[in-house]
């Protein structure tokens, strides 16, 4: 049974419910200080409308009344930019109470960690933002930023905390004198010396590797003339059941022919 690494999803959610290290990954990436991270949620499942498309992520904090999304994409999953508005709408939504006045929308940061280029932009941090076209300076008060990292372009940026943690990411090296990747390096150690709780993960972490061929090979399809058409079925398939968190009915489907076509009808494809 393999180490699971950083990215890997169920290592990633394990280090993300520390506070400490949470706090620490967030105050790198986005340049700020968080005085107290009053709450942490793994693997959250958000449904913005009933029977709409829901999305499950990966952990969500909040501190001075502030929120924070922060997600580890390993494989293309579609078009980020689509992602993050999606998941900024289904935080908005989670958020706000019924007949809450917008106001009390709080600011939000929705951060993507990538293991390559997924964006599109060849940059190794990209943040994007609402802004007047007709007048740049403008603050139009929107209060919400996405960040999306691309691990694999950590040489370009310039010796600093991120470029180290982007370095991990990427590589699993990090220098013995960063306290924040040394602490993230002894809890990566202890979960894996933990036996039952890898066993435990092996499944999710199973479908998750399987995810990543599957969308390799539906994106690979999609740009060559005749290839099955039923393999960019599949990985499509397996790209929404897991965004949604729907791991039991992926099992599932893999086994059962009937419930993936009715899995397939329900999600359109």
């Amino acid at each position: 049974m393999r180490d699971l690494t950083f990215s890997d999803g169920p290592m990633f959610q394990r280090l993300m419910s520390n506070r400490e290290i949470c706090r620490g990954i967030v105050q790198r990436i986005l340049n700020t200080r968080i005085s107290e991270v009053g709450n942490i949620v793994t693997e959250q499942t958000v449904e913005p409308r009933l029977g709409g498309h829901g999305v499950r992520m990966d952990a969500v904090l909040t501190s001075d009344g502030e929120t924070y999304d922060v997600e580890m994409q390993t494989y293309r999953r579609g078009r980020v930019a689509k992602r993050l508005r999606y998941y900024q709408a289904s935080l908005d939504v989670a958020t706000l109470g019924k007949g809450s006045d917008y106001d009390r929308l709080p600011r939000t940061y929705v951060v993507f960690i990538c293991t390559n280029d997924f964006l599109g932009t060849a940059l190794p941090v990209s943040t994007l933002e609402i802004s007047c076209i007709e007048q740049p300076s403008f603050d139009c008060g929107h209060d919400f930023r996405w960040v999306i990292l691309d691990a694999s372009k950590w040489s370009s940026l310039e010796s600093g905390p991120l470029q180290r943690l982007l370095q991990f990411v990427d590589t699993g090296t990090a220098p013995h004198d960063d306290l924040l990747l040394s602490l993230i390096s002894r809890e990566m150690a202890a979960a894996n010396a933990d036996a039952a709780w890898k066993e435990e993960m092996m499944p999710f972490l199973t479908l998750e590797e399987d995810a990543k061929i599957q969308a390799r090979i539906s994106y690979e399809d999609g740009r060559a003339e005749g290839r099955a058409e039923g393999q960019q079925r599949m990985g499509a398939l397996i790209q929404r059941l897991l965004a949604d968190g729907r791991t039991e009915d992926l099992e599932a489907a893999a086994s059962d022919p009937a419930l993936c076509s009715r899995l397939c009808e329900e999600y359109g494809l």
